[in-house]
């Protein structure tokens, strides 16, 4: 059995808040160990949502490339990395998103009593 990604609405609002912080234009100001802090605590962000079931999208490749390969050389290379994490961790939460509301979508057709299909 998997381990679901974050459930409470707060840490996915804490997910986005870190990638929305990293991905800002003035992050190359950020220090060396603040970005393998926020490194560290993205590979966790990416590690949980592909835990969850989900499709072989492009994203979850990516995503699984990112965490196998570490940051290329220098403070330039780990930036470069941090950044790519925060836009993987962004697109997977999209996609959870995304299949949580089609199958609350499907709960609610499967479970309705007067259900009309658009034409």
């Amino acid at each position: 059995m998997t381990s679901p990604a974050p459930q409470a609405p707060e840490v996915a609002d804490s997910v986005r808040a870190l990638c929305a912080r990293v991905l800002t234009p003035n992050t190359y100001r950020i220090p060396g160990s603040e970005v393998r802090e926020t490194t560290n605590q993205l590979y966790g962000y990416v590690r949980l949502l592909l835990r969850e079931p989900g499709n072989g999208t492009q994203a979850r490749t990516d995503a699984e490339l990112l965490l196998s390969h570490g940051p290329g050389e220098g403070r330039l290379g780990a930036w470069i990395h941090m950044r790519a994490l925060a836009r993987i961790c962004r697109v997977l939460l999209i996609e959870r998103q995304v299949r949580r509301k089609r199958g609350s979508e499907a709960g609610h057709a499967r479970h309705g009593t007067n259900v009309v299909a658009p034409q």
